[in-house]
């Protein structure tokens, strides 16, 4: 029996991210993988390069999309300002958390990115997976 009914896990194809999405796939009935094309990336690019750093996202998402479906889970694409929107997205879709793969536990060395994330935490708990 599952931990979970829905958890979203941040995906970028890293060892990392997707340790998280097989402990999710594991722990949950249902896993949404998010992939984030961050919009402040795209900041003071001229429109050349902002059009070609968005088809390679674009690109990764969609080779994502083959990993993630594979595993058997879903990937949903965001677009926007970073953790923030994520969030919002997870609180309005009901997810019961967001799962992000770390290569370090959070602790005493760790405590500015803890609070990175936490600072962008609403209504929804943030499950931290080592990588290690």
């Amino acid at each position: 029996m599952a931990c979970y009914g829905l958890l979203a896990v941040l995906v970028d194809g890293s060892e990392s991210s997707m340790k998280a999405l097989r402990w999710a796939l594991e722990n949950a009935d249902n896993v949404i993988a998010v992939f984030l094309i961050d919009e402040r990336a795209f900041k003071g690019l001229n429109e050349e390069m902002g059009r070609a750093l968005e088809r390679f996202m674009e690109w990764e998402a969609e080779l994502l999309r083959e990993e993630v479906e594979e595993m058997g889970a879903e990937l949903k694409v965001i677009r926007g300002e970073g953790p923030k929107d994520v969030m919002e997205w997870a609180e309005e879709k009901g997810v019961d958390a967001v799962v992000v793969g770390v290569t370090s536990v959070p602790g005493f060395e760790d405590v500015m990115y803890q609070r990175r994330i936490e600072s962008h935490v609403r209504g929804v708990p943030v499950l931290m997976i080592p990588s290690h």
